[in-house]
């Protein structure tokens, strides 16, 4: 008998960057960051977006770099076939991690069941490799909050030869070819699960796998000599797609069957007549119709949905306002009369006899052409950060606030976001800085820096892969305690304007909370069993700032402040998961009655205010009647 050839594809993600970048990043010589396929039977399989299909060397990967003879397999096409099927509920969108299992995890799986054999070891060992490097411990927090936490983590920390682990800072191009590296493997075509959603079934045993295989099953049983069949079939084909699009992974999946082929099918079924559609929602049926009645398929395919998918309680409520508003942070990207800003600066200088070398004063002017987009070179962030670090230290707090004025305005630029990825001690030595100072002076921080370290603060935000690194979540790296504490500190400030900025701090840290939630329910089989970003679903996290944002809400009397602290306590709650004592906080604190008082009061007077106000008592009564 004669064997179906199989292929492994190899392509390099980074596009050659790993040949040329690796040696003097990590010390060891990285030909590529592999991506692997399998072509076996005229087809290419690959993991990303869940398990894909293409022809071979058509992927969005282009031509592969190299292809290997993994030998021989004598599998009927039918076996694989059911193989594939029985694996798309193992290798989903969501279980996707770039070093634990990934493209390579999936192609070893489908080589070993064709061949029994492995596909090379300098491949599917490159994870570790790469992370018993410095190098590839400094950019693991990044890879973690994209993918989550990594197994490979506590057995790959890297040290020297006494004993101390070391760390190498990964540049400005090194994090580019992270993220574009990440989205690669990750993707797929835009189409894919529109493409993969209907599938045919020619016998019993492929269509049982398929209905135990997936969440949400419609099957369109058939037959070669049904009018009526060929009338329904494109509507059937197009409604499944038209569910399924937009979706990271598949949602509900239809299945033809044709009666006429799959004999056992329609036998074990009992289907007496065609069209037949039945419902299932794992693995057991719920629902059945024959005829070609669209009304009724319609109707059908939306109640299985509904069933497999719940929508998220706050989601058949009425709200007017809590998605309205943009989940973009609010950011401070006004940088003001910047020549009267330097003018001051170097008055302080001058009053405290702070005298700037030339090196010094020539990244200070080009810091402000850069603002002013007067240079299209880019500022060396790190003879800035030097700078920056010896005026703070050298500069009483009351003179600091132009420097820290410059500062936040920088941060909104791409570089300096991809600096301080990799040194983000830096920008929490400020918030410690400045609240250490309030600690320990008795005449406290004076008003203008208080400002600039919160609209600093603000202005992380334009940056996700900095703040959810290191500010909202909670891994080792993080410094979210950092700007926890400037942020409850400064709510109930006496000052109106810093109060204004950290209510702007606090309804940021709560966009990046509702924009995961939002994702995870976008692209999930199941928003509330999914597992997310569990870095910034953090229940302890949000409790205590949403116990500071209630304590400064009783206390304020100002209607813009107010409307930002109502939207923060909005973004928080709004699809809030299952076990959130969020509900139940804000009904302990009896947040009705301080949203009455202040109607009551003219606090709240503007028709968004007074409806933001409305929906968060009819999500705090929805979450506590769960």
């Amino acid at each position: 008998m004669s064997g179906e050839p199989v292929k492994l594809y190899v392509y390099d993600l980074s596009q050659g960057m790993a040949k040329q970048m690796s040696l003097s990043l990590t010390g060891k010589q990285i030909d590529g960051i592999w991506h692997t396929s399998i072509v076996v039977y005229g087809q290419e399989f690959y993991f990303g977006q869940g398990i894909l299909v293409d022809k071979p060397g058509t992927t969005h990967h282009g031509q592969p770099l190299d292809i290997i003879d993994m030998g021989t397999t004598f599998l009927p096409l039918e076996v694989f076939t059911e193989y594939i099927d029985s694996q798309r509920s193992v290798y989903t969108a969501e279980k996707y991690h770039l070093l634990d299992f990934n493209c390579n995890t999936f192609s070893n799986d489908v080589c070993q069941f064709l061949t029994g054999s492995s596909i090379p070891s300098h491949i599917t060992e490159l994870p570790a490799e790469f992370l018993r490097t410095p190098f590839g411990q400094s950019l693991l927090p990044m890879i973690e909050n994209m993918f989550g936490k990594s197994t490979l983590r506590s057995t790959t920390m890297p040290s020297t030869s006494n004993g101390s682990t070391s760390a190498t800072t990964p540049n400005a191009q090194s994090l580019s070819m992270l993220q574009d590296v990440s989205s690669s493997a990750f993707s797929g075509a835009p189409s894919s699960v529109a493409q993969q959603s209907i599938q045919q079934a020619n016998n019993l045993s492929s269509l049982q796998q398929a209905i135990k295989s997936y969440t949400a099953v419609a099957v369109f049983f058939t037959s070669a000599t049904c009018p009526p069949c060929r009338v329904i079939k494109p509507e059937f084909e197009q409604m499944i797609k038209d569910k399924n699009q937009g979706t990271a992974s598949l949602h509900v999946l239809g299945i033809i069957v044709d009666t006429s082929i799959a004999f056992d099918a329609g036998a074990k079924y009992q289907i007496r007549s065609t069209p037949t559609f039945m419902f299932f929602h794992k693995g057991e049926k719920i629902s059945e119709f024959s005829g070609a009645n669209y009304s009724e398929l319609k109707s059908s395919v939306e109640l299985l949905l509904f069933t497999a998918y719940p929508p998220h309680p706050h989601r058949t409520l009425h709200l007017r306002q809590v998605c309205k508003p943009s989940n973009q942070p609010i950011l401070y990207n006004n940088f003001g009369k910047l020549d009267m800003i330097l003018e001051k600066l170097h008055t302080y200088l001058k009053e405290d006899g702070i005298h700037l070398d030339e090196h010094q004063l020539a990244t200070l002017n080009f810091a402000k052409d850069v603002l002013l987009k007067k240079q299209e070179e880019i500022l060396d962030m790190e003879q800035w950060q030097r700078l920056l670090d010896t005026l703070i230290d050298k500069l009483p707090m009351a003179h600091q606030f132009p420097l820290l004025d410059i500062a936040r305005s920088l941060i909104l630029t791409k570089e300096a976001g991809n600096y301080y990825t990799t040194n983000c001690h830096k920008i929490a030595h400020l918030m410690d800085t400045v609240q250490n100072d309030n600690e320990t002076d008795g005449s406290g921080t004076p008003k203008a820096t208080w400002l600039m370290i919160l609209r600093l603060a603000c202005n992380l935000f334009t940056h996700q892969v900095l703040v959810t690194t290191y500010f909202t979540s909670h891994l080792a790296s993080s410094h979210r305690s950092s700007l926890t504490q400037l942020l409850v500190s400064t709510l109930l400030a006496q000052d109106a304007q810093v109060r204004q900025a950290a209510a702007s701090l606090a309804f940021n840290c709560s966009t990046v909370v509702m924009a995961e939630r939002l994702r995870k329910e976008e692209n999930s089989d199941s928003f509330t069993g999914s597992a997310g970003m569990a870095e910034q679903e953090d229940d302890d996290w949000q409790v205590e700032i949403m116990s500071a944002v209630m304590d400064a809400l009783t206390k304020e009397t100002d209607q813009e402040i107010t409307h930002r602290l109502l939207a923060c306590i909005s973004k928080f709650l709004f699809l809030s998961p299952q076990g959130s004592s969020l509900g139940d906080l804000l009904s302990a604190l009896d947040i009705r009655g301080l949203l009455d008082e202040k109607k009551t009061n003219s606090i709240i007077t503007s028709t968004p205010v007074l409806e933001l106000a409305r929906d968060i008592k009819l999500m705090v009564d929805k979450s506590v009647d769960q």
